[in-house]
């Protein structure tokens, strides 16, 4: 069933699952136990920032995981990245797009509601990836897609029900428009990155365009920071487990980059929804969330659509026993048929008479 895939491509996947789910279980315990008052835009700003050395450091640690000119000194590599960095404008100024409409959607419908519409991304990426990359998938994975949304989406409701208000108000209206839109352009960008990563002509590594994304995005996170935490210190509430959490969504971009890269992105939304299992059991374990038999189906729905993803339908052919050859009598068999036939049925009759 896995056997297409490389052990490079499953430990990536298996890796982009196990950081979803430690982050957040991480940022749940960090708002929802501690109540840490932390700015959201400079614990992404500082990801960024961890984002940015941890990508250095690999091209610093070995030549070749650079597109740039080895004869180049350091800071040559660096303005040649810069100059060579258009491309990752648009993801960029599509993140912060996504993060505004985010606040204006959770501004108008509840939560519950936002994150259930959310876990509908793994469709808008396959159609994405049909129209701006031209892949084609069996309607099996398309039946397997639509439950991977549903069994997630049940999750997320019996988690986090949803109280969706006034259906002929303007703002809930607006508020799920916001929120379709976020997830229509979450698709397009995923694709949009992978196919920057695989398609260009340009010798640019992994590496370099997380160089050139770290930037940008810190870029738009600068002002955010500073709107949240009011002229104050950005980095002021900041504790151990908020310098933890902006870690390990740093190793997500990292893993995101990689799995977009080595497989793609509607494996990488797969990993994200097989996260939201992993998180519904480690979080009953350690923060005493509930289970119950809806979470449960929902969980096993999940499981199987991802399994049968992978599956490539093969057709089990029966196995037909060849009829045995016959051996040609010889002619002393035939002569000899005669007097062995009569004897077994004289040793027949003898038998009966006994009787």
């Amino acid at each position: 069933m896995l056997a297409n895939l490389s052990y490079l491509q499953i430990i990536i996947l298996v890796a982009t699952c196990a950081q979803n789910t430690g982050y957040v279980l991480l940022r749940r315990f960090s708002q929802g136990v501690v109540h840490e008052k932390a700015s959201p835009g400079a614990i992404l700003l500082l990801g960024e920032v961890f984002k940015l050395v941890a990508s250095a450091a690999m091209i610093v640690k070995d030549a070749s995981h650079t597109g740039a000119q080895k004869d180049l000194s350091p800071w040559g590599k660096f303005m040649w990245m810069m100059s060579t960095s258009k491309v990752m404008l648009v993801p960029a100024a599509v993140y912060l797009a996504m993060n505004m409409l985010s606040f204006i959607a959770l501004a108008r419908i509840d939560a519950g509601l936002f994150t259930i519409l959310a876990q509908a991304k793994i469709l808008t990426t396959a159609l994405f990836g049909r129209v701006m990359m031209g892949k084609e998938l069996h309607n099996r994975k398309w039946r397997a897609l639509v439950l991977v949304a549903c069994g997630a989406m049940l999750i997320t409701n019996q988690r986090a029900p949803a109280s969706v208000g006034n259906f002929m108000s303007y703002d809930f209206y607006l508020g799920t428009g916001a929120a379709l839109l976020e997830i229509t352009l979450s698709g397009a960008v995923s694709v949009y990155f992978e196919k920057v990563l695989k398609g260009t002509t340009t010798p640019h590594t992994v590496w370099d365009r997380n160089i050139q994304l770290a930037i940008m995005s810190g870029i738009t996170y600068v002002p955010i920071s500073l709107m949240e935490t009011r002229g104050q210190f950005i980095f002021s509430s900041f504790t151990m487990l908020t310098v933890l959490v902006s870690l390990l969504g740093a190793l997500g971009g990292i893993l995101v980059a990689l799995c977009v890269r080595y497989t793609d992105a509607v494996m990488k939304c797969l990993a994200t929804c097989a996260s939201i299992v992993l998180t519904t059991v480690l979080g009953s374990l350690w923060l005493g969330a509930k289970v119950d038999f809806v979470i449960a189906v929902g969980s096993g729905i999940v499981v199987v659509s991802i399994l049968n993803y992978f599956d490539e339908g093969g057709v089990l052919v029966p196995t037909v026993q060849q009829p045995s050859k016959e051996v040609p009598l010889k002619e002393t068999d035939i002569e000899g048929g005669g007097s062995q036939t009569a004897d077994r049925a004289e040793r027949n009759q003898q038998g009966k008479d006994a009787n």
